[in-house]
């Protein structure tokens, strides 16, 4: 399972304005809940502080990816917001965030879990992939920028 299986267009928000990291988890809880067979967005909502609480789910270069198991999750969410304005997010590089792809995954999913994990750390380990996410004019246009496979994007 990739990310674009699980992300529909209605679950990217671009150029928004947040002010603050909880604000930021709640945008993202809500686009989590608005998928079917997904948790009341407090319940994900909780799941996410919960887990930054753990240690910043920041990965450096202006990305991070909140992610968290809630229980009565049915199914893997996935929703992908960009910044107007980075934030500060308690990356490891000290950088603000601007793209953050969030999670929430059923409270007994691991495996699914680690692999969407790993597939955005993938995509966005690159550079390029991350200018042309930044560049997207639209929800449309990032979902099929994303939607493209990454041994294309690299070639580009």
């Amino acid at each position: 399972m990739h990310l674009t299986d699980i992300l529909d267009v209605d679950q990217i928000a671009v150029d928004i304005t947040v002010s603050s990291k909880k604000s930021l988890l709640e945008t993202a809880a809500t686009l989590l809940a608005s998928t079917p067979d997904s948790a009341d967005s407090r319940d994900i909502f909780d799941s996410l502080v919960q887990r930054e609480r753990l240690g910043s789910t920041g990965l450096g270069h202006g990305v991070a990816i909140p992610h968290g198991r809630v229980a009565g999750q049915q199914t893997v969410a996935a929703a992908v917001i960009r910044l107007q304005k980075a934030i500060d997010f308690d990356a490891p590089d000290s950088d603000p965030v601007d793209l953050f792809f969030a999670l929430a995954v059923p409270d007994k999913c691991t495996d699914v879990h680690l692999r969407l994990l790993a597939d955005i750390a993938e995509r966005l380990g690159r550079e390029q992939q991350r200018q042309a996410i930044r560049a997207a004019p639209d929800s449309d246009h990032l979902l099929k920028l994303l939607s493209t496979d990454l041994t294309e994007t690299a070639r580009q």
